[in-house]
């Protein structure tokens, strides 16, 4: 009864923030769809919404000769992609090595070859789709909304079989017992808003009149206003760069890519050699403000890899992380490199020792690595190992990887001392049930209510609701992982600040320190990093971005460099994620009819430049709205942005059977009480105990509301009550 009463009031809820009406119910998305498809044939009715609680849905009839057809011209078109990458492999046509096309390409590469093989039948599936739109004169809107139930193969019979175990599984599967593939990786994204793609089907979005829709770049250096920094109660980088490490946790769309090879997309660099169907560059504008300067015309892009699926229907991208909060960033997604990281004794990770006997990650000595430098590896020194590729992006996040490896193995040191009779495989599991039990507890107690507004969501998001709803899917929905948690870019500083004891600072502009963590070897340069991003601003939220990320991104000592910005927009038509509005409607929102409409939601200036920009209001890229969105009360971001972010915090609380406050996560009522005392300070502290003190809330800049106290008085959870 009281979990039927707390999930009725959730499902009800609803608040009026700044004459925005704020839905923060579970949105009904494409697996709701799919699961309550009859009952839509019987009750759904038209509405000009285009959204899944509203179409009516079509019974279309599809023969054997019909099937057939449609998977060998797929099957053909495959053949046809890969002819073509072996010839751009035989003309050795690849990207300079230390091009930054390269280096965010060799990021974003598969990082299992199972998801290879995973893409080509997804590939496969996109292509015979295409020609059965075709033959039977499908509308995109059947494609999308009538053809998921018809296909090649039993979905089911390819569902794990799930046996009881105290602990999450590497790859997240087996979570949800009745549908145990959720929420897993290789998974495809959720989807709030039905597809857009340009044919319905796979092509890039286009705009309503079906033309291109302006150049992502164009865009880019269009719509970037700067505004005042927030001074109240100002983010600190930190709140930046815990962020990325979230996400890291959570979502992972691999590109396109074939035997490690980079894939050249841009006219200049195939001359007359047939481009890669995935290819879709970036035009960059003649007169462009910065890239004119050094004769560039194309900025480098490879389509997100297909998912597989058994059944006829629009492209999906398959998310190769775990959908939970379970630390796959720091363990890995699989058992295998899950062990790789292990020294297999005591429960603990593994860790190079510095001189000074201080722990670092291990080292990944692999010189064809994109991140590892000769004269580096010269001395030693090589680039990070984590469980999650990303890990040498940037020294700051590199930094943090740190800081919870070194986590981990405390909290192991710990429990093998109330529990010296347990082996490495029960010390390494515990330890890790643990981590993740905390790094749920920071999420949800520090680093989400700045978002939301604190008021709100210590009343109504907070840890206060816990029960388990095995009906909520926590996967990822794409809007989330391409637009919404992208929101922090925006927020990423132009300089990297260290801080050293006696208040002597120095700071590094931030595109010299991509794929370079190199410093961290450096006596003493650990704890001045940190005090520096601790102590640093963030900026605000908003369509303004700084060119260390818009433009210089992964330069690696070259003047220039990619556009993070331009590679967001062309990331969301890549996965045909519905237009601003469309979304915004979906959520609940007021309609946006105009671009006159958009009068108060945002800043004048920002209108003028999207309506430049864009012909149709309709047209606008969901990421650069949600970002022009004034912020709602007391938060960091906008309506919309409130509504994908709400909804999938939500589902990653309510849809996970482990979650730490969950019986079934295992722990017992003292020790959930223990862990629910974690915070973020006590960790940085007993991790980098040469800081020697710490504001409060180290995601928030210090100030007379946030003070800054001796490391010694933070509290640290009590692990004795785990002794046995």
């Amino acid at each position: 009864m009281e979990k039927m009463m707390q999930a009725a009031v959730l499902i009800a809820l609803a608040v009026v923030l700044d004459g925005h009406y704020l839905n923060l119910s579970i949105q009904k998305d494409n697996i709701w769809y799919k699961r309550h498809w009859q009952e839509n044939q019987k009750s759904a009715f038209p509405s000009t919404e285009i959204s899944w609680k509203t179409h009516v849905p079509s019974d279309i009839q599809i023969s054997s000769e019909d099937t057939s057809q449609s998977m060998a011209y797929g099957d053909s078109m495959l053949a046809e992609k890969d002819q073509i990458t072996r010839n751009l492999k035989s003309k050795n046509m690849s990207l300079p090595r230390d091009s930054a096309a390269y280096i965010h390409q060799a990021i974003f590469r598969r990082s299992s070859p199972r998801s290879s093989q995973l893409s080509k039948k997804g590939y496969t599936m996109d292509q015979a789709t295409s020609f059965l739109k075709n033959k039977l004169k499908l509308s995109d809107m059947s494609v999308t909304f009538d053809l998921f139930w018809s296909g090649t193969c039993d979905e089911t019979s390819a569902k794990p079989l799930c046996e009881y175990t105290p602990y999450r599984s590497s790859n997240g599967t087996c979570n949800n017992l009745e549908n145990p593939d959720w929420g897993a990786t290789f998974s495809p994204f959720r989807r709030l808003a039905p597809p857009s793609y340009g044919d319905g089907v796979s092509s890039m979005r286009l705009a309503q009149d079906e033309s291109a829709l302006p150049s992502a770049r164009l865009v880019s250096s269009t719509a970037m206003h700067p505004k005042p920094n927030d001074q109240l109660h100002s983010l600190s980088v930190l709140f930046m760069t815990y962020g990325q490490f979230l996400d890291h946790d959570l979502t992972f769309a691999p590109v396109t890519g074939e035997n490690g090879e980079a894939i050249p997309c841009c006219p200049e660099a195939l001359g007359d050699t047939t481009a890669h169907p995935e290819c879709a560059p970036i035009p960059i504008p003649a007169d462009d403000p910065f890239y004119s300067q050094f004769n560039q015309t194309c900025m480098e892009f490879i389509r997100s890899a297909s998912a597989p699926r058994c059944h006829f229907g629009p492209r999906e991208q398959m998310n190769e992380k775990t959908a939970y909060i379970d630390g796959s960033q720091i363990y890995g997604t699989d058992d295998e490199m899950m062990n790789s990281l292990r020294t297999m004794e005591d429960g603990l990770l593994i860790a190079q020792l510095t001189k000074e006997g201080k722990e670092l990650l291990p080292a990944n000595t692999d010189l064809t690595n994109a991140c590892n430098r000769e004269d580096k590896a010269d001395l030693g020194q090589f680039c990070f190992r984590a469980g999650d590729m990303r890990v040498n992006e940037q020294i700051l996040l590199t930094l943090f990887h740190t800081v919870w490896a070194r986590h981990h193995n405390n909290i192991a040191a710990e429990l093998k001392h109330h529990n010296p009779n347990w082996n490495d495989e029960k010390l390494f599991q515990e330890a890790r049930r643990i981590v993740g039990a905390q790094l749920q507890v920071v999420t949800y107690r520090e680093y989400l209510p700045p978002i939301f507004g604190g008021s709100m969501w210590e009343s109504y998001l907070s840890l206060n609701y816990h029960f388990y709803d095995p009906s909520i899917s926590a996967g990822i929905s794409a809007e989330f992982a391409t637009a919404a948690f992208r929101f922090g870019h925006s927020q990423v500083a132009s300089t990297v600040e260290t801080l050293d004891l006696s208040g002597g600072k120095s700071s590094t502009e931030l595109s010299s320190l991509f794929m370079n963590p190199f410093d961290l070897y450096i006596k003493g340069e650990i704890p001045k990093l940190l005090r520096g991003e601790i102590n640093q601003n963030a900026p605000r939220v908003d369509t303004f971005f700084t060119q260390e990320v818009a433009g210089k991104l992964f330069r690696r000592g070259q003047p220039f460099g990619l556009d993070l910005v331009s590679l967001n927009l062309q990331r969301g038509r890549d996965h045909g994620i519905a237009p601003y509005t469309t979304v915004r409607s979906i959520c609940g929102f007021s309609e946006i009819s105009s671009f006159d409409s958009l009068k108060g939601i945002m800043d004048d200036e920002v209108i003028e430049s999207l309506r430049s920009l864009y012909n149709n209001v309709h047209d606008i890229d969901l990421y650069i709205g949600g970002l022009a969105e004034k912020p709602l009360y007391d938060a960091r971001v906008g309506p919309t942005f409130s509504c994908i972010l709400a909804d999938q915090f939500l589902r990653l609380k309510l849809g996970d059977r482990f979650w730490f406050q969950n019986y079934e996560a295992g722990f017992t009522d003292e020790q959930v009480y223990a862990l629910s005392f974690t915070t973020l300070a006590s960790i940085l502290c007993e991790t980098i105990p040469e800081l020697q003190s710490i504001q409060e809330h180290p995601l928030i800049a210090p100030s007379y509301i946030n003070y800054v106290w001796p490391c010694s008085g933070y509290y640290k959870p009590d692990l004795s009550v785990f002794k046995q």
